[in-house]
């Protein structure tokens, strides 16, 4: 026993990777807290016996964070065992070429169900890529088109078609499959899932969030125009620089919890030729909004005929994505009291004793007379002022890109359509006018066509 510690002492002062290089029995995986061998069983599919054998463990009631614990059943994979996020594009195919690893095995370690659904976020284990020799070297990754076969693409590219085959483990077959990644020689990385000129997709949230803003990146190797959808969200891209494309797409706060489509399909610079075209799941989870209250208002402002009306109004006042970015930076509050909300975003709402099927699409700014100025956030221009049944006293801001904000239940309208306002520029009056129990500003942003959470734009710079 005492020998037994002194060795599990050693391995730790090693650290890991000395330990990958001891083991030839099979992938390392490092004991976290709150780890059991019963739970380390499960996790990849052995016995707490099966583990107990493999590393010669006299005393299963000896496990502790550090512990290095040989995984049985995965001969011929080597290297300690990570978790490794599924970034948008990355496949089996490109994880296996990446860690050097068959599919099945990465199946296995991973117990995956639907192997061709991996979503974006998802954690997957993997070993550690530089313990495998068989992980791929660097290369370009391109998109295979409808009717390609492995001998034209070879032969377009001046490449042997075996070296090709090998290097994309496709040795046993000869045909391959339209929209698949394959990696040409020599480049500048290994696989990714990706093909040119896309080096990578950056998924803010992943999962995302119901009421939040999902911001997503392309990094390009070369200029590139984009288009794509999350679900049956249209998503616009605009170049953030030379080399960057940012779409940013509200995530409803009503959104059903489960998987969306993200796809995403990348042309060349002048909008023509298809280069790249990509869909992965996307996970949406909940956002953890309250129940207000029930709440007593006149019938007449959740009477579907009319409600129905104005938000088709608004939906079209909002839709439009202009290239043209206004706005700097975090958004400022719209009022001089913001310390405290009398409701806050995504609060699901009950009126005159209706079942909680509404919700609050904004923020609340209390009323005092001694302030009732309502103030630009950002820069952006007017595209709607007037009065709205439900919405009262109403001004929308237009910031570009997709981005708008609304200010609702103004007692006064100080702007006008057309106006360019600038931060901190005064636009209306707080009021009680529309849908209201009381005098207040309802400060509402919009992004993709969809309200997100204005806590998030104070506090964060998008893109």
């Amino acid at each position: 026993m005492r020998a037994l510690r002194f060795v599990l002492c050693l391995v730790i002062l090693l650290g890991p990777s000395s330990v990958a290089q001891a083991q030839e029995s099979g992938p390392v995986y490092i004991v976290a807290e709150g780890d059991t061998l019963t739970a380390i069983a499960v996790k990849f599919g052995t016995s707490v016996e099966a583990l107990v054998e493999a590393n010669g463990i006299a005393d299963p009631s000896v496990l502790f964070p550090g512990m290095p614990l040989v995984i049985p059943g995965f001969e011929g994979v080597s290297g300690v065992l990570a978790t490794k996020e599924v970034g948008f594009g990355e496949t089996l195919s490109s994880l296996s070429q990446r860690y050097g690893i068959a599919a099945d095995v990465l199946m296995r370690l991973n117990r995956l169900v639907s192997p061709g659904r991996i979503f974006v976020g998802q954690s997957l284990i993997v070993p550690e890529a530089e313990a495998n020799a068989l992980a791929l070297p660097e290369a370009t990754m391109l998109q295979v088109r409808p009717g390609d076969t492995v001998l034209e693409w070879a032969a377009r590219r001046g490449l042997n078609p075996w070296t090709l085959r090998i290097l994309n483990h496709q040795v046993d077959r000869l045909w391959v499959e339209p929209g698949a990644i394959l990696a040409t020689p020599g480049g500048p990385g290994p696989a990714s899932g990706l093909a040119a000129p896309v080096e990578a997709v950056e998924v803010t949230l992943s999962p995302a969030i119901q009421g939040r803003t999902e911001e997503i990146r392309l990094r390009l190797t070369a200029a590139a125009t984009a288009e794509g959808n999350l679900g049956s969200w249209r998503l616009h891209f605009f170049p953030a620089d030379d080399r960057t494309l940012v779409a940013l797409q509200g995530i409803h706060a009503m959104a059903e919890p489960g998987f969306y489509d993200l796809d995403i399909r990348v042309h060349d610079a002048e909008g023509g030729e298809l280069l790249l075209a990509v869909a992965q799941p996307l996970q949406i989870v909940e956002g953890g909004y309250p129940n207000d209250p029930p709440l007593a208002v006149p019938p007449q402002t959740i009477d579907p005929s009319v409600t129905s009306v104005e938000d088709a109004q608004v939906a079209a006042v909002v839709a439009p994505a202009g290239a043209e970015r206004l706005w700097q930076g975090v958004f400022n509050y719209p009022v001089s009291n913001y310390d405290a909300f009398p409701s806050r975003f995504g609060s699901r709402r009950s009126y005159n004793n209706s079942g909680y099927d509404y919700y609050h699409a904004g923020l609340d700014f209390y009323y005092t007379s001694l302030d009732d100025q309502i103030y630009a956030p950002a820069r952006g221009r007017v595209v709607f002022a007037g009065p709205l049944t439900v919405r009262g006293n109403t001004t929308f801001i237009d910031h570009g890109w997709g981005v708008y904000t609304g200010y609702l239940h103004q007692s006064e309208i100080l702007a006008s359509v057309g106006d360019l306002v600038e931060v901190g520029q005064v636009i209306g009056r707080v009021g009680d006018t529309g849908r209201v129990t009381g005098p207040h500003l309802h400060w509402e942003i919009w992004v993709g066509g969809v309200p997100v959470n204005p806590l998030d734009w104070v506090a964060t710079a998008y893109p």
